[in-house]
């Protein structure tokens, strides 16, 4: 558990609510149809396919098809991510039948 909880500190609240920001756009844009597919998962940069196996082994250890943004946010890399990086997330977790909730799971 220390492991996890250690990124917390790293970034402040201003990362998580920058990082919040642009989950509450994508989800409103989820509403529109998509015209482009995100990049695979080999063409992304290797800190978000790290955060991306992690989340799917997190999720397959615990045998659900869902997340919480908790884990989502501590299996972020400590930088900024961007727009188009949690839009690969958000596609790719999708495709393996994972949805990311509030609050537990």
């Amino acid at each position: 558990m220390g492991k996890h909880s250690a990124g917390k500190g790293r970034g402040g609240d201003d990362a998580h609510a920058r990082r919040q920001a642009i989950i509450d756009g994508l989800l409103a844009d989820a509403l529109r149809p998509a015209f482009h597919r995100p990049p695979s998962h080999d063409a992304l940069p290797p800190d978000i396919r790290k955060a991306i196996d992690q989340l799917l082994a997190k999720a397959e250890a615990q045998r659900r098809r869902c997340l919480t943004y908790d884990d989502l946010e501590e299996a972020l890399p400590p930088r900024d991510v961007s727009a188009e990086d949690l839009e690969a997330i958000f596609w790719i977790l999708a495709e393996h039948g994972i949805e990311v909730e509030d609050g537990e799971v």
